[in-house]
Protein backbone atom coordinates (compact mmCIF):
# COMPACT_ATOMS: atom_id res chain seq x y z
CA UNK A 1 0.00 0.00 0.00
CA UNK A 2 2.54 2.29 0.65
CA UNK A 3 4.43 2.28 -3.32
CA UNK A 4 0.91 2.56 -4.53
CA UNK A 5 0.65 5.98 -2.11
CA UNK A 6 4.12 6.83 -3.69
CA UNK A 7 3.02 6.33 -6.82
CA UNK A 8 -0.37 8.52 -6.39
CA UNK A 9 2.17 11.05 -4.78
CA UNK A 10 4.26 10.87 -7.92
CA UNK A 11 1.40 11.21 -10.18
CA UNK A 12 -0.84 13.96 -8.68
CA UNK A 13 2.84 15.93 -9.41
CA UNK A 14 3.20 14.70 -12.67
CA UNK A 15 2.31 17.82 -14.63
CA UNK A 16 4.42 19.85 -12.71
CA UNK A 17 7.37 18.20 -13.90
CA UNK A 18 6.84 19.89 -17.32
CA UNK A 19 6.90 23.50 -16.68
CA UNK A 20 9.47 25.71 -15.73
CA UNK A 21 10.79 29.81 -14.54
CA UNK A 22 13.59 31.50 -15.44
CA UNK A 23 15.48 33.97 -14.46
CA UNK A 24 16.12 36.67 -13.17
CA UNK A 25 19.54 36.03 -15.26
CA UNK A 26 21.94 39.02 -16.44
CA UNK A 27 21.53 39.60 -20.22
CA UNK A 28 23.32 41.69 -22.29
CA UNK A 29 22.39 39.76 -26.07
CA UNK A 30 20.80 36.85 -27.42
CA UNK A 31 23.96 34.79 -26.68
CA UNK A 32 23.08 35.33 -22.78
CA UNK A 33 19.37 33.78 -23.22
CA UNK A 34 18.68 29.84 -21.81
CA UNK A 35 16.98 29.76 -25.53
CA UNK A 36 19.96 30.57 -27.33
CA UNK A 37 20.81 27.29 -29.33
CA UNK A 38 17.85 25.56 -28.82
CA UNK A 39 16.13 23.78 -30.76
CA UNK A 40 12.40 24.76 -32.44
CA UNK A 41 9.64 24.67 -34.84
CA UNK A 42 9.49 28.45 -34.72
CA UNK A 43 11.43 30.60 -32.97
CA UNK A 44 10.45 34.50 -32.87
CA UNK A 45 13.08 36.82 -31.28
CA UNK A 46 11.12 40.46 -30.66
CA UNK A 47 13.74 43.42 -30.19
CA UNK A 48 11.65 46.07 -31.31
CA UNK A 49 14.61 47.35 -33.93
CA UNK A 50 12.30 47.85 -36.42
CA UNK A 51 10.13 50.17 -34.78
CA UNK A 52 6.99 47.99 -34.27
CA UNK A 53 5.83 45.52 -32.21
CA UNK A 54 5.17 42.91 -35.27
CA UNK A 55 6.79 39.07 -34.48
CA UNK A 56 3.71 36.70 -35.41
CA UNK A 57 1.09 35.52 -33.08
CA UNK A 58 1.78 37.83 -29.97
CA UNK A 59 -0.33 41.17 -28.99
CA UNK A 60 0.25 43.43 -26.33
CA UNK A 61 -2.40 45.11 -23.48
CA UNK A 62 0.05 48.20 -23.58
CA UNK A 63 3.14 50.02 -24.31
CA UNK A 64 5.17 51.71 -27.38
CA UNK A 65 8.71 51.57 -28.62
CA UNK A 66 11.36 53.68 -27.47
CA UNK A 67 13.81 54.81 -30.64
CA UNK A 68 16.82 55.39 -29.48
CA UNK A 69 17.58 58.32 -27.42
CA UNK A 70 19.54 59.14 -23.44
CA UNK A 71 16.08 57.95 -22.28
CA UNK A 72 16.34 54.79 -24.32
CA UNK A 73 17.86 51.41 -22.40
CA UNK A 74 17.79 48.36 -24.72
CA UNK A 75 19.53 45.11 -24.68
CA UNK A 76 23.12 45.91 -24.92
CA UNK A 77 23.90 44.08 -28.21
CA UNK A 78 20.90 45.61 -30.14
CA UNK A 79 23.64 48.89 -31.27
CA UNK A 80 25.88 46.20 -32.85
CA UNK A 81 28.41 46.38 -29.65
CA UNK A 82 28.45 45.31 -26.01
CA UNK A 83 29.67 48.57 -24.81
CA UNK A 84 27.52 49.20 -21.15
CA UNK A 85 25.08 51.28 -22.97
CA UNK A 86 21.40 50.87 -23.86
CA UNK A 87 21.01 54.40 -25.53
CA UNK A 88 21.62 53.27 -29.50
CA UNK A 89 18.86 50.01 -29.48
CA UNK A 90 15.21 50.12 -29.51
CA UNK A 91 13.07 49.12 -26.22
CA UNK A 92 8.98 48.48 -25.75
CA UNK A 93 8.00 51.37 -22.73
CA UNK A 94 5.59 52.02 -20.67
CA UNK A 95 4.63 55.64 -21.54
CA UNK A 96 3.85 56.77 -18.37
CA UNK A 97 0.40 54.67 -18.46
CA UNK A 98 1.30 50.81 -17.08
CA UNK A 99 2.66 49.01 -14.10
CA UNK A 100 2.20 46.05 -15.96
CA UNK A 101 2.81 44.43 -19.53
CA UNK A 102 1.12 41.09 -20.56
CA UNK A 103 1.77 39.80 -23.64
CA UNK A 104 -0.54 37.01 -25.29
CA UNK A 105 -0.06 34.36 -27.85
CA UNK A 106 -2.05 33.14 -30.52
CA UNK A 107 -2.24 29.21 -31.31
CA UNK A 108 -4.04 29.81 -34.66
CA UNK A 109 -1.33 32.00 -36.05
CA UNK A 110 1.30 30.83 -34.65
CA UNK A 111 0.03 27.28 -35.32
CA UNK A 112 0.95 26.01 -31.60
CA UNK A 113 1.12 27.82 -28.49
CA UNK A 114 4.73 28.64 -27.59
CA UNK A 115 6.56 26.25 -25.27
CA UNK A 116 9.37 28.60 -24.52
CA UNK A 117 8.85 32.43 -23.73
CA UNK A 118 11.18 35.08 -21.68
CA UNK A 119 11.24 38.73 -22.06
CA UNK A 120 14.11 41.02 -20.77
CA UNK A 121 13.57 43.63 -18.23
CA UNK A 122 16.44 46.75 -19.51
CA UNK A 123 15.21 49.86 -16.66
CA UNK A 124 13.23 51.51 -14.15
CA UNK A 125 12.65 55.64 -13.81
CA UNK A 126 10.99 56.68 -11.12
CA UNK A 127 9.19 53.90 -8.67
CA UNK A 128 6.09 54.60 -6.89
CA UNK A 129 7.54 54.51 -3.62
CA UNK A 130 10.17 57.03 -4.53
CA UNK A 131 13.31 55.84 -5.75
CA UNK A 132 14.77 56.25 -8.84
CA UNK A 133 16.28 54.04 -11.23
CA UNK A 134 15.28 51.03 -8.77
CA UNK A 135 12.24 48.69 -8.35
CA UNK A 136 10.72 45.42 -7.76
CA UNK A 137 9.96 43.17 -10.66
CA UNK A 138 7.69 40.14 -10.80
CA UNK A 139 7.31 37.81 -13.72
CA UNK A 140 4.71 35.45 -13.87
CA UNK A 141 3.41 33.01 -17.09
CA UNK A 142 -0.03 31.32 -18.03
CA UNK A 143 -0.26 27.47 -19.06
CA UNK A 144 -2.66 27.12 -21.89
CA UNK A 145 -5.67 27.22 -20.07
CA UNK A 146 -4.92 30.65 -18.24
CA UNK A 147 -3.76 29.07 -15.12
CA UNK A 148 -1.01 30.55 -13.57
CA UNK A 149 2.77 28.36 -14.27
CA UNK A 150 4.59 30.65 -11.06
CA UNK A 151 5.68 33.71 -10.23
CA UNK A 152 8.95 34.62 -10.11
CA UNK A 153 9.18 37.74 -7.63
CA UNK A 154 9.02 40.80 -6.47
CA UNK A 155 12.76 41.13 -7.36
CA UNK A 156 14.46 44.49 -7.08
CA UNK A 157 16.65 45.72 -9.85
CA UNK A 158 18.04 48.36 -11.22
CA UNK A 159 21.29 50.23 -10.43
CA UNK A 160 19.85 53.71 -9.54
CA UNK A 161 20.51 55.35 -12.67
CA UNK A 162 18.24 56.23 -15.95
CA UNK A 163 21.30 56.64 -18.00
CA UNK A 164 20.89 53.41 -20.41
CA UNK A 165 23.41 51.30 -18.32
CA UNK A 166 22.88 47.63 -18.87
CA UNK A 167 24.77 45.96 -16.38
CA UNK A 168 21.56 45.70 -14.66
CA UNK A 169 19.20 43.64 -17.55
CA UNK A 170 17.48 40.48 -16.38
CA UNK A 171 15.87 37.71 -18.40
CA UNK A 172 13.06 36.15 -17.18
CA UNK A 173 11.17 33.35 -18.89
CA UNK A 174 8.99 29.80 -18.43
CA UNK A 175 8.66 26.77 -20.11
CA UNK A 176 5.77 24.79 -20.37
CA UNK A 177 5.35 21.91 -22.65
CA UNK A 178 1.72 21.87 -22.86
CA UNK A 179 1.91 25.56 -23.94
CA UNK A 180 2.08 29.06 -22.57
CA UNK A 181 -0.84 31.28 -23.68
CA UNK A 182 0.76 34.63 -21.94
CA UNK A 183 3.05 36.30 -19.23
CA UNK A 184 3.02 38.96 -17.60
CA UNK A 185 5.92 41.23 -16.12
CA UNK A 186 4.99 44.33 -13.98
CA UNK A 187 6.95 47.04 -11.30
CA UNK A 188 6.31 49.53 -8.83
CA UNK A 189 6.86 52.17 -11.86
CA UNK A 190 5.07 53.62 -14.49
CA UNK A 191 8.51 54.54 -16.32
CA UNK A 192 10.09 51.61 -17.34
CA UNK A 193 11.12 49.57 -20.65
CA UNK A 194 11.99 45.91 -21.46
CA UNK A 195 13.20 43.96 -25.00
CA UNK A 196 13.89 40.75 -26.35
CA UNK A 197 10.10 39.19 -25.87
CA UNK A 198 11.23 35.65 -27.63
CA UNK A 199 8.74 32.53 -27.36
CA UNK A 200 9.30 29.23 -29.37
CA UNK A 201 7.77 26.13 -29.68
CA UNK A 202 10.18 23.03 -28.98
CA UNK A 203 11.16 20.53 -32.00
CA UNK A 204 11.48 17.70 -29.55
CA UNK A 205 8.92 18.58 -27.02
CA UNK A 206 8.31 15.97 -24.55
CA UNK A 207 4.72 13.68 -24.27
CA UNK A 208 2.03 16.66 -22.88
CA UNK A 209 1.28 16.22 -19.03
CA UNK A 210 -2.16 14.74 -19.81
CA UNK A 211 -0.41 11.72 -21.90
CA UNK A 212 1.74 11.37 -18.90
CA UNK A 213 -1.09 11.08 -16.52
CA UNK A 214 -2.57 8.14 -18.37
CA UNK A 215 0.34 6.27 -18.37
CA UNK A 216 0.52 7.22 -14.89
CA UNK A 217 -3.11 5.79 -13.50
CA UNK A 218 -2.29 2.15 -16.04
CA UNK A 219 0.35 1.70 -13.74
CA UNK A 220 -1.39 2.86 -10.74
CA UNK A 221 -3.53 0.65 -11.69
CA UNK A 222 -1.67 -2.22 -12.09
CA UNK A 223 -0.19 -1.50 -8.80
CA UNK A 224 -3.22 -1.50 -7.18
CA UNK A 225 -4.55 -5.32 -8.83
CA UNK A 226 -1.39 -6.57 -7.36
CA UNK A 227 -1.22 -4.97 -3.68
CA UNK A 228 -5.39 -6.40 -3.65
CA UNK A 229 -4.11 -9.76 -5.24
CA UNK A 230 -1.59 -10.01 -1.98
Amino acid sequence: MIGSRFLLAGLLSASAAFAGLLGPTPYLSFADSPFSGGSFSYFHLENFEDGALNTPGVTANAGIVLAPSINTDSVDGDDGAIDGSGQGGHSWFSNASTTSFQFTFNAALLGALPTHVGIVWTDIGQSVTGGLGTGAVTFEAFDENGLSLGIVGPTVLGDGSVGGGTAEDRFFGATNASGISSITISVNSADWEVDHLQYGLAADSIPEPSTVVLCSLSLLGLALRRFMMK
